[in-house]
């Protein structure tokens, strides 16, 4: 028999569900970001639509090679805020141009350091690093000329590069599916939402669209409309901002195994 406290973490996450989409997270990140930091939050948002605009307008006439192509890429989807689950952050909003591809809010900067993930009452572990030359850095080695480690993205070794040959590569696959960051419960979400942006057709073009067991899963191959259509549909067309913050009890329910046990889902 279920005890009262279960029924009210129940409760709670069935009425968390059925609020509007940014309702329960605008709600209470008024609370938690101060005025000014949310005054920049909104230029800096505003910025980014600039930015995507414009780069989706060359889609029109896509460039001719393919070293343009992979950039205009590159850039529509750092600037797509609807590769996050409330559609509200995009990679740059971490990574801004003005600011050495950091995070561009002084507020935040000035105080906590981190940023606030998709769901702004959520914040990250560390404030963003710049990614301008995280493209260079080669694979995690042993170099006997400095007798130490080189390459790889970060301290931590979360990105070496040692498994996609590439460590740019492997912290791509981060944000999109961290739960303090743009929060989607799994990469076919991420597919799934690229695969209805506008830049689909270019993605396929630079990349190819047909299935793939190449090395690194060939995540977007899983957007094909044999697979991606069915499997990310169905995962991610009704995930919503109060399942993610509505916190463990409502994401017991919806992102059941989606995350490995061990990884704690922060309040």
């Amino acid at each position: 028999m279920k005890t009262p406290r279960a029924l009210l973490s129940i409760t709670a996450a069935l009425v968390a569900a059925t609020l509007g989409p940014d309702a329960r997270g605008e709600e209470k990140s008024s609370t938690v970001l101060s005025p000014q930091a949310l005054q920049e939050i909104v230029q800096v948002e505003a910025e980014i639509d600039r930015i995507e605009a414009q780069a989706i307008e060359r889609l029109a006439v896509p460039p001719g090679n393919q070293v343009q192509q992979i950039e205009l890429l590159g850039k529509l989807m750092l600037y797509d805020k609807q590769l996050s689950v409330n559609r509200n952050e995009a990679c740059a909003f971490c990574h801004m141009p003005e600011t050495g591809f950091t995070g561009p809010v002084s507020e935040l900067n000035r105080t906590t350091g981190s940023y606030p993930g998709s769901v702004r009452t959520r914040f990250s572990n560390r404030k963003p690093q710049s990614h301008a030359y995280a493209p260079l850095s080669p694979v995690l080695h042993y170099s006997p000329g400095q007798g130490d480690l080189v390459g790889g993205n970060f301290w931590d070794m979360r990105a070496t590069g040692r498994r996609l040959g590439n460590p740019a590569a492997e912290q791509a696959e981060g944000p999109p599916t961290n739960p303090v960051e743009m929060g989607l419960p799994d990469s076919a979400c991420a597919v799934y939402r690229a695969s209805q942006r506008p830049y689909r057709a270019l993605f396929e073009s630079v990349w190819g669209g047909k299935p793939s067991r190449s090395r690194g899963r060939a995540i977007w191959n899983r957007s094909a409309p044999d697979q991606g259509r069915r499997l990310p549909a169905r995962r991610c067309r009704f995930i919503s901002a109060p399942s993610i913050a509505a916190g463990p009890a409502s994401l017991s329910i919806r992102w059941r195994n989606r995350l490995p046990a061990t990884r704690p889902l922060p309040r």
